[in-house]
């Protein structure tokens, strides 16, 4: 009985002229993580530079009154490079990867100045797998940052283009994430980052 009262309620909030779902769309993105400020690299021996790694992932989006929309979205970061590590004598050649697997949620509100173009902002969260691996073992003079599930937060902006009569919706966008990363050993803190993504939303 009180799972029915439960899910009576939900279907009645989500059937309210306020809280109506107004369309659902799905799609993929990508693009591009920039300027990728990780303490517990700049703290590691690595020789490399990570400040840009590719980005994909695929979203679903309800709408909540024509300008206000939730996303959820799964998206994959990563990086592969080769580096030189010097061992005694010896110069050995070896490669680094760093990935970033996240779960988001992010609420975005539209600015309805052009029936085409559309602004928007927005913020949210999101829980980042953080792994890091190297094809050489660990040693004295070698260290790496510990793999880390962390929470996250961020904020978007912005333009989504469509036009009329088209199932599908295009939009570019920036957003800035900050990790609560914090590596004990090497004692760091967050990690920030900025992306720059596109992609294709389809409606139905």
């Amino acid at each position: 009985m009180k799972k029915t009262v439960i899910l009576l309620g939900v279907l009645m909030l989500c059937a309210s002229p306020v809280y109506a779902i107004s369309g659902v769309g799905v799609g993929v993105r990508g693009g591009f993580v920039q300027n990728y400020d990780n303490p517990g690299l700049d703290e590691s021996s690595l020789p490399v530079d990570l400040k840009e790694m590719p980005m994909l992932g695929a979203h679903v989006v309800f709408g909540f009154i024509p300008i206000i929309d939730l996303e959820g979205s799964a998206e994959m970061a990563w990086k592969k490079k080769e580096f030189l590590f010097e061992s005694g004598v010896d110069t050995i050649e070896a490669d680094f990867t760093v990935r970033d697997f996240s779960l988001n949620v992010t609420a975005k509100y539209k600015i309805d100045l052009m029936p085409v173009i559309k602004p928007y902002i927005g913020a949210g969260l999101g829980w980042h797998w953080l792994t890091y691996s190297t094809s050489l073992d660990e040693g004295p003079s070698f260290s790496l940052p510990v793999d880390e599930n962390r929470l996250g937060y961020h904020g978007v902006g912005g333009v989504s283009l469509k036009f009329p009569a088209v199932p599908f919706e295009l939009f570019a966008e920036y957003r800035y994430t900050h990790i609560m990363t914090k590596q004990e050993e090497l004692d760091t803190k967050g990690t920030n980052y900025s992306t720059v993504l596109g992609g294709i939303t389809f409606g139905f």
